[in-house]
């Protein structure tokens, strides 16, 4: 059942404010005390450096990457007509895991901060590509082809990336960074990581969002979007490519997160509706929501615990994941 899109959107967002709020106040160090010193410029150096320099930019990163992906995934569904379609379906996420590794194990990653997401990067635009050509025909691809060239090219590439963190087995430090970067993680984020997140949120959300009207359509396939005046290849492309765009500047600063951009846009769809115009936003806010949560959640336990954020998300995401298979074996719609 729908409901009005502006209370849910502003009931996402309030909750977002509150655990927000108690994401900035957990862990050791500052509560919630020292972040109204903070505010009122009132808080000592260490507290200040704490809230200014870790905590704000991790909390910018979890924000943005939970809305990038969740809006990733709500595109890929609609445009490739699959609801079991995510960011991870033609290779970007498997991309940018292994550009990041191939950082780490080489001298790459000792260039600068900026290292491993630029590597990350090219890494997931790379393979994307790779699909797109294995997958086109005179510049035209079905479907079908894509999905199969993606599975194809994410099982080369994760073989790659295994293969690439066995040369770290003698160098401790080395392999557990590949390890608790390919299981995603917010740790050590800087407002570096925070800005590439956030501009490329924004840079490939805006390519998308005045798009939800050909989101609609091609929902509907491709014949029907034609008779609309719609060019359904072209579009089809374009829109995975902002996608992809996505997903690679999200992966390269986070590390692999599961399942987010797979359930959360049907928890939206379930809330407001199909038409993108209102589901796009609704998704977008309620994956960052959830990556904030879970985000939290791994700051809240112990830190020997050593609890990853894309372990979180995919504890969370793999009951939903058997209940949508449930669904479909009942033969209900997913």
């Amino acid at each position: 059942m729908s409901h009005a899109p502006r209370t849910v959107l502003g009931g996402v967002f309030a909750l977002l404010a509150i655990v927000a709020l108690v994401y900035l106040t957990v862990g050791s160090g500052p509560g919630f005390s020292e972040l109204l010193a903070f505010c009122g410029g009132r808080a000592d150096q260490a507290d200040t450096f704490t809230i200014a320099n870790i905590r704000i930019p991790r909390l910018i990163v979890a924000t943005f990457a939970g809305a990038a992906l969740a809006l990733a995934g709500a595109t890929m569904q609609a445009t490739f007509r699959n609801p079991l379609a995510s960011p991870d379906v033609i290779g970007t996420s498997a991309g940018a895991a292994f550009g990041g590794a191939l950082a780490i194990v080489t001298a790459i990653a000792g260039v600068g901060i900026l290292a491993v997401p630029i590597s990350s990067f090219v890494g997931a635009v790379v393979v994307t590509a790779m699909v797109f050509l294995l997958a086109g025909s005179y510049g035209r691809f079905s479907v079908a082809s894509l999905l199969l060239a993606g599975i194809a090219l994410n099982t080369l590439v994760g073989a790659l990336t295994s293969f690439v963190v066995t040369f770290t087995f003698d160098n401790y430090t080395a392999s557990s960074r590949v390890l608790f970067w390919l299981m995603g993680g917010l740790e050590n984020r800087t407002w570096e990581h925070a800005g590439i997140t956030a501009i490329g949120f924004f840079v490939f959300a805006l390519g998308i969002v005045p798009r939800a009207r050909m989101l609609d359509l091609l929902t509907i396939g491709d014949d029907g979007a034609q008779s609309l005046g719609v060019d359904a290849q072209r579009v089809r492309k374009q829109l995975l490519w902002f996608a992809c765009g996505l997903t690679a500047t999200t992966v390269s600063n986070t590390g692999g997160i599961a399942f987010v951009g797979l359930i959360v846009p049907h928890l939206a769809r379930l809330v407001v509706g199909p038409a993108h115009r209102v589901l796009l936003p609704v998704a977008a806010a309620m994956g960052a929501l959830l990556l904030v949560a879970s985000d939290l959640l791994c700051r809240a336990v112990p830190p020997d615990a050593n609890l990853r954020l894309g372990v979180v998300t995919a504890i969370l995401g793999a009951p939903y994941f058997l209940f949508l298979l449930a669904r479909h074996r009942r033969g209900e719609a997913l």
